[in-house]
């Protein structure tokens, strides 16, 4: 599954593309509203995460622009903006769903899963199965037989996408286009090895059915589910066992999976997201110094406009990210800065004195917070 994330803060932007670069999915990241709508125009996406508050185009115009040009793809509004009136304003733009950044991250891939799963013309089954093998998106687990079947990620990508997309003929290139982010494209004659080892996998875990038929000069795509006989029945119950001379049965072995089994992925995806955390909680240091910076221009008098929307949009980030990383409350304080700067105040004296007071509570609140509050997102594969 291939996601574009639209999204201008580069620390919730990274977070997010770790956890779901850790839960199996191609994540391209953009940061500017007009080249998200580019990309999203030109390529094919499973899903795309849209932020509200965007340079050049912000969110709900790049969802209106999407959705005018005949766009299908499934959009899930991520944002700080959470009321109600934010919420509709998303949904009668195009969107799909909205969801704020500082939910749980295991609603947030709920939501993921379930957009996914409406993708298309109809709903796909939350359980994808082929005969006796089964694929459950929650779990990322597969089974043949209702024994598991251990998968390298690529191939549960490659065997995922095979099942969502049973009529569907995928050359390399489409199959690079939904498996792999354009940083991480490969070159194309990795798609035979992958194809390869994906077939090796379930023939070692008992199923003598090849799933996957090769188009000559098209592509691969899935075979027609086998209709059980009497002969058939007896191979599955003899699954995953051979023979050996005609005397003794031995146990099919699975290949062992090597540096990119799901341990170690799940490992390096912790590592990833710890060390982000680390990041955004050191930028905050200069976040707030140009907070402050704006306030000393205040004070001063020598501010302007641009000044107060630049500050604005600052606040905004601010906001998002701390909601993003767990600072609820600070989240809240940030929210209410970027309303001072969005709404006309009477005296130049009244907004002053509001935005020191804020600014006083925000470095306050953060301050006490001596501890992340975030909690590690869960990267289990339930």
């Amino acid at each position: 599954m291939k996601i574009l994330f639209i999204e201008d803060d580069k620390y919730t932007s990274e977070l997010f593309s770790a956890l779901l670069a850790a839960h199996r999915y191609a994540v391209d990241g953009v940061s500017d509203g007009a080249a998200g709508l580019e990309m999203a125009t030109q390529w094919r996406y499973d899903l795309i995460l849209l932020d509200i508050m965007l340079p050049t185009l912000d969110g709900i115009e790049v969802c209106r622009r999407l959705r005018a040009q005949g766009c299908q793809t499934p959009i899930l509004m991520l944002t700080v903006k959470d009321t109600d009136e934010d919420a509709i304003t998303g949904l009668d733009a195009g969107a799909d769903d909205y969801v704020s950044k500082s939910c749980h991250s295991a609603q947030f891939l709920a939501r993921v899963r379930a957009l996914l799963r409406r993708s298309g013309h109809a709903a796909l089954p939350p359980v994808l199965t082929w005969g006796q093998l089964c694929l459950n998106p929650a779990a990322a687990q597969v089974t043949y037989q209702q024994k598991t079947i251990a998968l390298r990620p690529k191939e549960y990508s490659l065997l995922e996408l095979f099942l969502r997309h049973p009529h569907r003929v995928f050359s390399r290139s489409n199959i690079i286009d939904h498996l792999w982010s354009i940083e991480e494209t490969p070159v194309e004659g990795s798609i035979t090895n992958l194809i390869k080892d994906l077939r090796q996998r379930l023939k070692c875990a008992g199923m003598f059915d090849d799933l996957i038929e090769t188009v000559y000069g098209l592509g691969y795509r899935l075979k027609a589910a086998p209709v059980p006989d009497e002969e058939v029945q007896l191979a599955m119950e003899n699954a995953g066992t051979a023979v050996n001379g005609g005397n003794e049965v031995l146990p099919l072995s699975v290949p062992v999976d090597r540096d990119d089994d799901w341990n170690l992925r799940e490992q390096r995806g912790r590592a990833a997201i710890r060390q982000i955390t680390e990041h955004f909680q050191v930028s905050l240091e200069q976040r707030i110094a140009a907070l402050e910076a704006i306030e000393r221009s205040f004070l001063s008098g020598d501010w302007s406009l641009q000044q107060q929307e630049s500050a604005r949009i600052q606040a905004h980030k601010l906001a998002g990210g701390l909601g993003t990383f767990g600072y609820a409350k600070a989240s809240k304080i940030a929210r209410s800065v970027e309303h001072l700067l969005d709404v006309q105040v009477s005296q130049e004296t009244q907004l002053v004195t509001q935005f020191s007071q804020l600014l006083k509570e925000l470095r306050q609140e953060l301050t006490q917070s001596t501890e992340p509050p975030i909690a590690q997102p869960s990267l289990s594969r339930r």
